[in-house]
């Protein structure tokens, strides 16, 4: 008669924890969505006098609209084409929740495992930071990429700074908010991680 084995089923944690995680996300998408409009406040007030450091002649501003921004710019127009007394304006609308869109797997992942909110308030500034990087490297793009050369005055920039805008705003709308919440949880969670490495190596 063969002999009957019993195995415990190492699988179960991870099964439990993947459905807290799934759970979590909703609740996580309404938050930040709520908390939208107050998270793009503190990029505003940190992107803004950023843009004017790098280009103070051609970043008047930024105006907010709910969670959404307007990158304002001074660009040059024949002097006939502007009304005595004002500048032309190009705005530039931005998004910027778009750089932010894997701040609520990062949040589900946490809250699934442990509700340290340590690790929370991390990784919510690591996101305003992304945010803030997206905002102005996505209008550097619009302004240096694809607006035309003469609105822009006297400013040009070499080819290798182009370069480095276009790098930087494929990191920001695609690389960053896609890894990050990945490579946050990993660190968090290291040695989580790593006891169930060798459960699974002996299957």
């Amino acid at each position: 008669m063969p002999k009957t084995s019993f195995r415990k089923n190492s699988d179960s944690p991870i099964v439990a924890f993947v459905i807290k995680v799934f759970l979590f996300l909703p609740l996580c998408y309404w938050g930040r969505y709520a908390l939208a409009e107050l998270a793009t406040s503190v990029v505003v007030y940190w992107s803004e006098p950023l843009l004017q450091l790098l280009f103070p002649v051609l970043i008047a501003g930024i105006e907010q609209i709910g969670y959404r921004i307007e990158v304002i710019a001074e660009v040059t127009v024949a002097s006939q084409n502007v009304p005595k007394g004002m500048v032309a304006e190009l705005p530039i609308p931005v998004n910027p929740l778009i750089y932010s869109y894997g701040l609520p797997l990062a949040l589900a992942l946490i809250l699934a495992f442990t509700r340290t909110l340590r690790n929370i308030i991390i990784s919510i500034l690591v996101f305003l930071l992304i945010q803030i990087w997206g905002i102005c490297f996505e209008s550097l793009k619009v302004l240096f990429l694809q607006t035309p050369a003469e609105l822009l005055g006297n400013i040009k920039l070499p080819g290798w700074q182009l370069d480095i805008i276009a790098l930087g705003y494929q990191l920001g709308a695609l690389i960053l908010p896609a890894v990050t919440p990945v490579i946050i949880w990993v660190w968090f969670y290291k040695d989580f991680i790593a006891g169930f490495v060798p459960a699974m190596g002996k299957r």
